[in-house]
Formats: C-alpha cells, sequence, structure tokens
C-alpha cells in the first residue's frame, strides 16, 4: 500500500490479498457462487455478530495506539461473550456438535 504499486487479481491472490476469484462468464453461476461464499460467514453457519466484531476490531483497532485498540478488542470480546450466540457456540463445543447460531 506504502508504495502504491499496482497490480491484477492474481497477483493478488498470490499474496493473500485475494481470497477468491470467481468466473464472471457465466452471471447466473457467478451469483450463486458469490452467495454460496457469502452464507458462509452468516447465520446458522457463523455467529455473525463475532465476525462484525472482528471486522470492527481490525478496521477500528487499525487507526487507534496500540493500548487503546487492545481495549477496544477486550470491550468486544465481552459483548461477544454476552450473546446467546456465545452460548450455543460453547455449549456445541462442548457437546462435539456443529453451532446453530441465531445472530443474537
Amino acid at each position: 500500500m506504502a508504495a502504491g504499486e499496482l497490480f491484477d487479481f492474481e497477483k493478488g491472490e498470490a499474496l493473500g490479498l485475494v481470497n477468491r476469484m470467481v468466473d464472471a462468464s457465466d452471471s447466473v453461476d457467478f451469483i450463486k457462487q458469490v452467495m454460496d461464499y457469502a452464507r458462509q460467514f452468516t447465520t446458522p453457519h457463523k455467529a455473525t455478530r463475532a465476525v462484525g466484531r472482528i471486522k470492527r476490531a481490525v478496521q477500528t483497532g487499525a487507526e487507534m495506539p496500540f493500548e487503546s485498540a487492545l481495549a477496544l478488542e477486550r470491550e468486544l470480546q465481552q459483548q461477544l461473550f454476552q450473546s446467546e450466540d456465545a452460548k450455543a457456540g460453547l455449549d456445541a463445543y462442548v457437546q462435539k456438535r456443529k453451532a446453530d447460531f441465531k445472530g443474537k
């Protein structure tokens, strides 16, 4: 980013900046692939509150002093552990089953 270098998607993928490339030549298949990818980050597969808090911690934390960023992370984690999804995730882990998150 500091050098302002431009590069194609393939190089971005090789550098680990691009997670996945999807061929857009077939618009119906493209939309299906995009939606399938997005579903893995939403309920019931993922705890959406946790995903959102992770994004907030990374984006906001990068713009503040380190100590403040750690405090933000602790606050966001505390909020998560008070959620219904946290209880569902911990129960599923203890019972060795897949969690069913509700986004609450």
